[in-house]
C-alpha cells in the first residue's frame, strides 16, 4: 500500500512540475511579447512592405493587396497596391498621415488631395495595412500568447504567437463595416464626400466582402435615399472568424523584423457561403533612419523618390522601401 501511495503522489508531482513548465513557457512567450510591443511603439522611425495572399476555394490570389510604407514620429506614408482580378487591373492609392492630417493621391493624379472630415474609408485603408495599427489591435484583442520551437539556435531571430479573440475581433469587423455604411449615407447629396464613397477599403478579415455589395440597397427599387440598414449584424451573427499573428524578432533589440498574420474566415456572401485563408505578411527595416517626405500642396510633389515593395508586387510607391528586405526573417520557426 505505501509502494502504491508513492507511486500516485510521484505522478501527481511529475504532472505538476510539467504544468508548471508550461505555464512557465506561456509567461515567457507573455513577457517577450510586452518587450516587443513596448519597443515597437517606442520605435521613432522604419520603412516596411507586405503582401497579402488570399486563398477562397480552390481559388487563389497570389498577391491581392500589396502595400509598402515609412513610418517617422507620428506621420506614415503608405502605397497600397489592390489586385481585382475580374477586371485584370492594379488599383493603386498612396496614403499620408502628416500633422495629424490625412491626404490622398489617387492612382494617376499627380497632386495630394486633403481627405475631408469623412475621410473614415481612407483611414480604415492605412489601419488595414499599418503595422503600428496592428500592434495595438493585437495588444488589445490578443487572447493568449504562446512560443514556437526555435530550430536554429545560431541566429537571432525568434519568434511568438499571438492568438486574437475570435468574439472580439468580430465586434471589431462589424464596427468596421458599420463605419463604412456611415460614410456611405453621409457621402449623399455632398460632392466632396462622394470622392470617399467611391472607395471601397478592404476588409482585411473577409475580403471577398470588400467590392461593397453588402453596402448597397438589396433591391433594385431601393434607392440611394433609402433608410434600410445593409445586414451587418446578420453577417457577422453567421461568420466564423478567427486570426493569429506570429511575430518574428530580433532577440537582442526585440524588435520585429516580420509580422504574419493568418486569417480564416467562414460568411455568407452573394448567396453562397464563402471559406476563406488569408495571410499578411509584413517585413520591417530601416529602424531609426530618417526620411525624406512629400510636401502636400506643392503641384507635382507626388510621394517622394521611387521604390519596390521588395513583396512581389514591382509597385514603384515612391514610399522609400527599399526592394528585397526582409530576408533572413526566421521562418525556420515551427
Amino acid at each position: 500500500m505505501r509502494k502504491a501511495w508513492s507511486i500516485v503522489m510521484l505522478a501527481l508531482w511529475c504532472t505538476s512540475l510539467v504544468g508548471c513548465n508550461q505555464m512557465g513557457v506561456q509567461q515567457n512567450a507573455g513577457s517577450a511579447f510586452e518587450q516587443i510591443r513596448d519597443r515597437f511603439m517606442e520605435e521613432k522611425a522604419f520603412s516596411f512592405h507586405g503582401r497579402t495572399k488570399l486563398v477562397t476555394g480552390d481559388t487563389a490570389y497570389g498577391n491581392a493587396v500589396n502595400f509598402s510604407g515609412r513610418k517617422e514620429g507620428d506621420d506614415m506614408l503608405m502605397k497600397v497596391d489592390v489586385s481585382v482580378p475580374e477586371q485584370k487591373q492594379l488599383k493603386s492609392l498612396s496614403l499620408l498621415k502628416k500633422n495629424q492630417q490625412l491626404y490622398v493621391l489617387s492612382d494617376g493624379a499627380e497632386d495630394w488631395v486633403e481627405a475631408s472630415g469623412g475621410d473614415t474609408v481612407f483611414r480604415q485603408e492605412l489601419n488595414n495595412w499599418d503595422p503600428v495599427f496592428a500592434m495595438e489591435q493585437m495588444n488589445e484583442l490578443k487572447k493568449s500568447v504562446l512560443p514556437l520551437n526555435d530550430r536554429n539556435q545560431e541566429d537571432d531571430i525568434e519568434a511568438v504567437r499571438v492568438i486574437l479573440d475570435s468574439t472580439r475581433l468580430k465586434s471589431w469587423l462589424a464596427d468596421q463595416m458599420k463605419s463604412q455604411t456611415r460614410a456611405t449615407t453621409q457621402s449623399q447629396g455632398s460632392p466632396k464626400l462622394q470622392v470617399e464613397a467611391l472607395h471601397q477599403p478592404r476588409l482585411k478579415y473577409a475580403l471577398r466582402l470588400s467590392d461593397g455589395a453588402w453596402n448597397r440597397p438589396r433591391s433594385e427599387a431601393a434607392t440611394v435615399q433609402s433608410t434600410e440598414q445593409p445586414p451587418v449584424d446578420e453577417i457577422i451573427d453567421q461568420m466564423e472568424l478567427e486570426a493569429e499573428y506570429t511575430i518574428y524578432y530580433n532577440r537582442h533589440t526585440m524588435l520585429p523584423v516580420n509580422m504574419t498574420m493568418a486569417i480564416r474566415s467562414e460568411y455568407d456572401a452573394n448567396d453562397q457561403r464563402i471559406r476563406e485563408y488569408t495571410q499578411v505578411e509584413t517585413f520591417f527595416q530601416n529602424y531609426g533612419q530618417r526620411f525624406s517626405w512629400p510636401e502636400p500642396g506643392q503641384r507635382g510633389a507626388g510621394t517622394g523618390a521611387g521604390a519596390g515593395t521588395g513583396a512581389g508586387a514591382g509597385t514603384d510607391a515612391g514610399t522609400g522601401v527599399s526592394p528585397g528586405a526582409g530576408a533572413g526573417t526566421g521562418t525556420n520557426q515551427q
